[in-house]
């Protein structure tokens, strides 16, 4: 059967041709007509005229192939026939078939509202510029984002707001703890340029106003939670930013009604510099911040990191809760009392060694080439800090796990020189005494650990791990060294002088 001529589409009910452009007569729209494609005109009228977008999909007709089998009274041959059946038959089909094609349409990016392909080029409808088209639709969005700016499409994606978009830049500068003046950099202005149409870039005090927002915002929600709970321990922290600026850090820890463990800095106060900061100057600071937190009659202690102890609280009739030196402080001090001065130099030393290889490129890429070699994990040294002691325990674990290949590195003359290597290298003795040293103050660094855990109580912990270190960790060992023996029985007495314990 001979197929009837297709039939006249019906978007030619809304356009015009007028030469090689087709004019929309509802919005007077002009759109380049190539190759006798309608395209284009479909997607203007569902986009623009969606009341009266035609529906060519419903009206086309549908041809059908229908092979009969062969049946016992008909003969051998097969016939094929060709109907053309409306759309209303079989409508369950039909519906099945629209509703694929409608996901089918939405996975389509929406650039061909634009462009029609012509061959493997595709033009643009609105300036007739033609691109070279490899399956890929990028081409086309740059440059629809640099020519037509104001059709920019989106493919269904609702778009962030301005002020959505201003106020998770100001959340990313919270969480990532990043500058304020982030905002004013180039590159980030051309980042938001580029994902954001439009965007007009907020200055750095915008900015602060809404981190200031969010600052009272949390504020009150924590007031809220500190008014519901019944007791609260205070912690009072001091530290050093500069070389002569020294600040205190009251924070509070408490039990929700949930029985969830929670902390949160309340007040940082700026210390006087010359380091000479009375008692009643740092309990009046510590009692403004109880009062200005509404938590006055909750707190139960104030625990501190001060070596001197110079809380007291009989120095005002204020305060109605004891003072306490943290744990952790008091180990450091413990750890502090039991250096010697054999061990004192061998720390010096190890550091000496650290920084030559962390400041000295060549020493570094050979260290490297080493550590491949001899098949060693490709680790940097670490460098101990005077401020941390658990950072030396750091150091020489490290050191024992390359000490052959600084060893390696300090006898290569192309890399080290005879007298630089004399006065880098550590003796074996002193490499005994670091490995025989390591595995103690591991177990003190241990100790630390578990009782500066943040989300668990941690006070029940204290005796125990005082009993336990001075019981079992630190008793004197046949196979020890004697400076490691030493050290033993020094923190030993010194942890029973701080924490009070007996010999029994």
């Amino acid at each position: 059967m001979k197929r009837t001529g297709r039939r006249r589409s019906s978007v030619w009910d809304c356009f015009e041709q007028v030469g090689n452009f087709v004019r929309c007569t509802k919005c007077d729209a002009t759109l380049k007509y190539c190759g006798g494609a309608t395209s284009s005109m479909m997607n203007h009228m569902s986009r623009h005229h969606p009341s009266t977008a035609p529906l060519d999909e419903d009206e086309k007709p549908v041809i059908c192939t229908v092979q009969c089998l062969e049946e016992e009274s008909a003969n051998n041959s097969d016939v094929t026939q060709v109907a053309i059946m409306s759309p209303n038959l079989n409508a369950a089909a039909g519906q099945a078939e629209r509703d694929y094609g409608e996901r089918k349409r939405l996975k389509r990016s929406s650039v061909w509202d634009i462009f029609i392909k012509v061959d493997d080029e595709v033009h643009c409808t609105m300036c007739d510029t033609k691109l070279k088209y490899r399956s890929s639709t990028t081409s086309m969005m740059y440059h629809i984002k640099n020519k037509h700016p104001d059709t920019m499409p989106n493919d269904g994606v609702s778009l962030a707001t301005h002020a959505e978009v201003t106020e998770l830049i100001s959340k990313m500068i919270e969480k990532d703890l990043l500058p304020i003046s982030v905002v004013d950099g180039d590159g980030f202005r051309e980042l938001l340029a580029y994902t954001v149409h439009n965007y007009k870039m907020p200055s750095a005090c915008d900015i602060t106003r809404l981190i200031e927002g969010h600052f009272h915002e949390k504020v009150e929600e924590l007031l809220v939670q500190l008014g519901r709970v019944e007791k609260v321990a205070l912690t009072a922290d001091f530290w050093t930013a500069l070389p002569f600026q020294r600040y205190i850090t009251v924070s509070c820890s408490f039990i929700t009604e949930e029985w969830l463990g929670r902390s949160a800095v309340l007040q940082t106060h700026k210390l006087s510099s010359d380091g000479h900061t009375s008692t009643e100057s740092l309990t009046e600071r510590i009692l403004n911040t109880v009062q200005t937190w509404g938590v006055a009659g909750k707190v139960t202690a104030c625990v501190h990191n001060n070596t001197r102890d110079i809380f007291s609280a009989n120095t005002c009739a204020h305060v109605t809760w004891d003072y306490a030196t943290c744990f952790a402080t008091t180990l450091q001090l413990a750890v502090n009392d039991g250096l010697s001065e054999d061990l004192v130099r061998i720390i010096v030393a190890a550091g000496k060694l650290v920084r030559h290889f962390n400041h000295n490129l060549l020493a570094s890429e050979a260290l490297q080439q080493k550590q491949v070699q001899m098949c060693l994990p490709q680790h940097k040294l670490i460098q101990s800090s005077k401020a941390r002691w658990d950072t030396i325990c750091d150091m020489f674990e490290r050191l024992l796990e390359q000490r052959w290949a600084i060893k390696a590195v300090l006898s290569d003359r192309t890399i080290t020189n005879r007298q630089e290597a004399q006065t880098l290298e550590i003796e074996d003795d002193c490499w005994q005494i670091v490995e025989n040293f390591t595995p103690v103050l591991a177990t003190l660094k241990w100790a630390t650990t578990v009782i500066s855990a943040e989300t668990e109580v941690s006070i029940s912990n204290i005796y125990p791990i005082t009993f336990s270190l001075i019981q079992t960790h630190l008793m004197p060992k046949e196979n020890d060294v004697e400076q490691v023996s030493e050290f033993k029985l020094k923190v030993q007495t010194s942890l029973r002088n701080h924490m009070e314990v007996g010999i029994n």
